[in-house]
């Protein structure tokens, strides 16, 4: 070992190791709260206004360090009291935030009118308003802590913050198994009394130690009856769930506490099986859709179930969804999602001869399996029938016997996040290749809300056709449709005329729309059902029809022609592809149309919501960073610190801020598609890089006076690893996608440590290079958190636009520059509230005793 390096334990005190246990608990519980509110968010509003939730978290952390940067003597002198009184105004803080949260009025429809905007932005201002305080106090812990102990211990204190969220992070998502996630704040309150139990010889009981267990009982107790009785949570009124239980004999068959979501399984007269449906099915002579157990997670419905084991199927011939297995009996069928089994009955019914069939999702595979088997088993019964939970990219990685038919249920791709991965050009050249001779590729997609999202799968479809190299991709295409929904066949070969006419005859009997197959001429036969273009450019000069028109046929003709190139580059919305670096479906807006979609947000479906509140975000978290950036300069000492240092150490936290976030956005997004599983890869990457950071930071500490040298060594590894990712990572994922789920988990975890090990050093090592007196060190921390609040945002609307593999090239920029500008040793006068003009150098004494 080197002379330079530290013995851990014996330069922490007793006081100064309970400190960074405490900070421990503290950082459990601070990212437990963060998590536990976006879920909240995600069954009490949606999934996209999580994103709130880490701005709001990012403010109060960043503002805490402004507060301290500014006040430092004081916070110094007091900082025995407030170690031990901020954990018991945690939980009180925490209960009443998340209470004024659940009573707030908010309803994110009101964005689509807006002359109602100024009301919820009001609202929203209300949840950073009780909200602020949690994170706010949180943040203060953290950076007194890094204030309270000597600079060779910055290392050991980020390590104790890193770690400890890490593992706040597994613990939230264990408790979600086992906890109604409105209640996930009763598993925290504990955590943070811990805190408070630790550093209560701080606050100064010695005579009588007994007042200090009273005071944190009395929180403890009163925190976890408040995280009940004033818990008002609910489900938004404007999910399909809330009118559900509303009817009179509506009753919740089983509820599933998960990581995914809140799955719950409703029965009531209202629910049947959703499918598009011919509305000619009475002349068809047959049932309409039967009864079924509806499925719902987070509140939306995702799935219906068969409510007897004596199904009648005959409704089948009258779907939309059919067509391939009339055109294609005897056939062997890959299922992309079963819809709760019925997808597997149906195609056996259609004489399908052997099926193999796929759920992602674990819930629904066990449902299926366990407490609704008695209603699917006479599907199962058959040898021919296969049934697997499995992600359809892993399976197809390690197929080597064709298909006839792949079909993808039409509620596959909104069942998860992650779905969006088989709509994707690299999934549907894999389906392509997958087909036998003749073969077809059945995809749904929903123009309920939005014809382009068919135009958009079309595109992806062309484009993959092209990558597998078919030279006239057009031939291999066809769309037909419903009133609300639509099918995309991709065929092995060419199309005939045989299967055109086939094609015809069976929407002719059902009122369907053919909107495109090669050679299709536009006024040749009757339209069933009237889909109108959307007009959104004021200088448009597409007039409304005066008659039925089907406005997907038009531009799919002009999409698939010679000038198809300028129609997709002119278009109103973005039709490119989705791909695996950019497999965002549900996006087509164009940042350049702004304008345009803020006149017509009334018809902005809700899956494009996320795209503009990232942008909101944006704009309000790069107003926050310049107040940060500010604020704290305004006060500072003429001649304490040289401006170019002062430059160089705002270049080097923010750029820290920006690109840890960018690479472990990356590592999650990679890790949901190779996993299959968003859940597993968040809790995965982020305990991984949080832990094996923490690991950084303490190993740095080893290296004190030889910080040039081992940070040169750091930069380098993480450099070999970024450009490692860039050229290999897709590719090796897609080479390990056979493996099982445990060894893929390991290799993702493997992959994020050797990333994050490096990135623990960078921090530490730059605050170490920073006096303490000088209000750089919390003002450092408020920089890093404040960037870190532009990271999230940034990032995604970075990666809808060019791809993930920017984010990969920002990141190897940004820890590029922060190398050059790592902060240079800077020296201040004394040490705030010890008198010792050598500052925190030299001292065990500096630590903040009782």
């Amino acid at each position: 070992m080197p002379t330079t390096a530290l013995n851990f334990r014996s330069k922490l005190s007793r006081p100064g190791l309970l400190l960074l246990a405490a900070l421990f608990a503290v950082s459990v519980a601070s990212i437990g709260f963060e998590i536990m509110l976006t879920r909240y968010f995600a069954i009490a509003s949606w999934s996209e206004y999580g994103y709130w939730v880490i701005s709001i978290a990012m403010v109060g952390y960043s503002a805490s360090g402004v507060v301290l940067s500014l006040f430092k003597d004081f916070f110094f002198r007091q900082a025995h009291r407030f170690f031990f009184f901020i954990p018991l105004l945690l939980p009180l803080a925490a209960c009443l935030g998340f209470y004024l949260v659940t009573v707030n009025p908010f309803n994110p429809l009101e964005f689509q009118d807006p002359a109602l905007w100024m009301d919820q932005f009001k609202n929203i201002a209300k949840y950073y308003a009780v909200l602020f305080p949690v994170f706010f106090l949180s943040g203060l812990y953290i950076s007194l802590s890094f204030l309270a102990l000597t600079n060779e211990k910055i290392a050991a204190v980020y390590a104790a913050d890193l770690v400890g969220a890490g593992f706040g992070a597994l613990v939230i998502l264990l408790a979600m198994f086992w906890v109604h996630p409105f209640y996930l704040l009763m598993v925290l309150i504990p955590f943070w009394t811990l805190a408070a139990l630790l550093t209560q010889p701080r606050a100064r009981f010695q005579s009588q130690p007994w007042k200090g267990w009273v005071v944190v009982a009395l929180v403890f107790l009163s925190g976890e009856v408040a995280a009940v009785k004033l818990n008002k949570a609910r489900f938004c009124p404007y999910k399909m769930i809330t009118p559900a239980l509303n009817v009179s004999d509506a009753r919740v068959v089983h509820r599933i506490f998960s990581p995914l979501g809140y799955y719950m399984l409703l029965d009531n007269f209202t629910e049947r099986l959703d499918i598009p449906l011919s509305n000619n099915y009475v002349l068809l002579k047959v049932d309409g859709p039967p009864r079924a157990y509806g499925l719902y997670l987070d509140g939306n419905r995702i799935d219906s179930f068969p409510k007897t084991s004596f199904t009648d199927l005959s409704y089948a011939k009258a779907s939309l969804d059919i067509f391939p297995y009339v055109l294609k009996p005897d056939s062997r069928a890959l299922l992309i999602g079963t819809r709760g089994g019925f997808r597997i009955g149906e195609a056996l019914a259609s004489k399908a001869s052997q099926v193999v069939a796929l759920e992602s999702d674990p819930n629904i595979a066990d449902l299926m399996r366990g407490s609704l088997s008695g209603n699917e088993k006479r599907w199962f019964k058959g040898k021919d029938v296969s049934f697997l939970r499995q992600d359809p990219q892993s399976y197809l990685a390690g197929s080597r016997k064709g298909f006839d038919i792949i079909d993808v249920s039409s509620e596959f791709l909104d069942q998860a996040d992650v779905n969006k991965y088989a709509f994707t050009q690299e999934a549907l050249a894999g389906y392509w290749k997958a087909l036998n001779p003749g073969g077809l590729v059945s995809l749904p997609v929903n123009i309920r809300e939005f014809t382009v999202y068919a135009l958009k799968l079309l595109e992806t479809a062309r484009q993959a056709l092209v990558e597998v190299g078919v030279k006239d991709p057009q031939s291999h295409l066809v769309l037909y449709r419903s009133a609300w929904s639509v099918r995309l066949l991709m065929s092995k070969d060419p199309w005939t005329e045989d299967q055109v006419s086939a094609l015809k005859s069976f929407c002719d009997l059902r009122s369907f729309d053919i909107s495109y197959f090669p050679g299709i001429r536009p006024g040749d036969w009757q339209i069933f059902n009237d889909l109108p273009p959307t007009v959104w450019q004021e200088d448009s000069d597409v007039a409304a029809p005066k008659e039925t028109s089907d406005a997907l046929m038009e531009d799919s003709l002009q999409l698939l022609s010679d000038n198809g190139h300028a129609f997709r580059e002119t278009h109103f919305f973005n039709l490119r592809p989705s791909t695996h670096d950019r497999p965002f479906f549900y996006s087509v807006l164009r940042l350049s149309n702004l304008r345009e979609i803020i006149n017509n947000i009334s018809e902005i479906p809700r899956e494009e919501i996320g795209y503009l509140i990232n942008l909101a975000v944006l704009l309000q978290s790069l107003i926050w960073a310049l107040l940060v950036l500010v604020i704290p300069l305004l006060r500072r000492t003429r001649g304490a610190i040289p401006l170019k240092p002062l430059g160089r150490t705002l270049v080097y936290f923010s750029a820290l801020g920006l690109g840890f976030l960018f690479i472990e956005i990356v590592l999650i997004e990679k890790g949901a598609y190779f996993l299959g599983d968003r859940t597993y890869a968040f809790a995965l990457v982020l305990c991984a890089m949080l832990v094996f950071s923490g690991l950084g930071s303490w190993l740095s500490a080893r290296f004190q006076r030889k910080t040039p040298e081992v940070l040169r060594a750091t930069a380098l590894s993480l450099g070999a690893w970024l450009l490692l990712s860039l050229v290999m990572l897709d590719w090796t994922l897609g080479a390990l996608m056979p493996l099982p789920l445990p060894a893929k988990c390991l290799f993702l975890v493997a992959w994020a440590a050797s990333a994050s090990v490096p990135l623990g050093f960078f921090f530490p090592m730059g605050l170490g290079r920073l006096p303490r007196d000088s209000g750089l060190i919390p003002w450092a921390w408020a920089l890093n958190g404040a960037f870190s609040v532009v990271a999230t945002p940034l990032a995604n609307l970075l990666a809808i636009s060019a791809g993930y593999r920017l984010l990969l090239l920002l990141a190897l920029g940004l820890y590029g520059l922060a190398f050059l500008a790592f902060p240079p040793a800077l020296t201040g006068g004394k040490n705030p509230g010890s008198g010792n003009p050598r500052g925190a150098a030299g001292s065990r004494n500096a630590e903040v005793r009782p």
